[in-house]
């Protein structure tokens, strides 16, 4: 059984091989044992076909090309960006008018609370009043004017 084995084994490689060898052939030595490519004599088509054309004459001559080479062109810088200017301060007046930022309330009484800044806001009627006499709202544990 082993012979049989060794045996098919050898036939398969050596017509792997075969079929490599001739996959691989090189195709320029074939090219280069086909004849020169000649006129049949009334001149209409080829004498023998396939044929291989004649070789490239040793060196080949060079045509002079003029070398054209021109100058690149100028380019205009862009005019530098003014900045803009700086946008009119706000006036201390303006600042006094808007609502500020909401303050934690730290603690409450009946008379009213205290904010986390320190100041005491008294209530009245549904809202809470500053020192400075601006009614403030209250909401929850925030109070803001």
């Amino acid at each position: 059984m082993n012979i049989a084995k060794s045996a098919a084994f050898t036939v398969v490689f050596l017509f792997g091989m075969l079929v490599c060898e001739f996959a691989w052939a090189d195709p320029a030595a074939d090219y280069a044992k086909l004849p020169l490519c000649q006129l049949n004599a009334e001149g209409t088509g080829l004498a023998v076909e396939p044929c291989r054309t004649a070789p490239a004459k040793s060196p080949m001559p060079r045509r002079p090309v003029p070398q054209i080479v021109q100058r690149m062109p100028d380019l205009k810088r862009a005019p530098p960006v003014a900045m803009p200017a700086a946008p009119p301060s706000t006036s201390i007046q303006s600042l006094l008018d808007r609502p500020h930022a909401p303050v934690p309330v730290t603690g409450c009484d009946a008379a009213g609370c205290i904010g986390a800044n320190g100041v005491r806001y008294n209530n009245a009627g549904g809202g809470v009043v500053a020192p400075s006499g601006k009614v403030c709202n209250r909401s929850g544990a925030m109070i803001q004017c």
